[in-house]
């Protein structure tokens, strides 16, 4: 009798107390330099006609709402048109320095940036989880960013950004 009242009682203990189990899944594509240059460099445009972006020569105040603004310490500036996938950069007096050209793919982002002339200046992978990788036009690694720390090719801290 008491194995039949102690087992009637730990199962009424267990079926009456919730039990709480978590599954934690862990993962996610691990960028070296390596690959994340060879990935910022696949199909790229190492020059663009800029015949269609002269409109952007010269900063002009009624490009207005239209558009988001970011200044910068050294007094430029970049506008970005709502729902375009182009960034321009303007030295302090509204003269166009860079157009950038954001690259959706399916896990990653990528930015071209290219001088006034039509070339490229440098290419940005941003892989989310607020970390880049910046490269030079010559696939030099110019700055990995982890979210607000800058490291260069050494791994070296060489800055912070908020």
């Amino acid at each position: 009798m008491f194995r039949l009242l102690f087992t009637i009682t730990i199962v009424f203990i267990l079926w009456g107390s919730p039990v709480f189990s978590e599954t934690v899944l862990t993962g996610g594509i691990t960028y070296t330099i390596s690959f994340a240059r060879k990935i910022s460099f696949r199909n790229i445009s190492y020059k663009v006609k800029m015949e269609s972006f002269y409109k952007y020569k010269k900063f002009k105040k009624k490009f207005g709402s239209k558009y988001i603004k970011t200044v910068f310490s050294d007094n430029t500036f970049c506008i970005t048109p709502k729902n375009s996938m182009y960034t321009y950069y303007y030295s302090e007096n509204g003269n166009l320095i860079y157009i950038e050209n954001q690259i959706n793919e399916d896990k990653f982002i990528r930015y071209a940036r290219y001088d006034i002339n039509g070339n490229l200046d440098s290419v940005v992978l941003d892989v989310g989880n607020n970390e880049q990788f910046v490269f030079d036009v010559n696939k030099k690694l110019v700055a990995h960013w982890i979210g607000k720390n800058g490291y260069d090719e050494n791994g070296e801290l060489f800055g912070t950004r908020d």
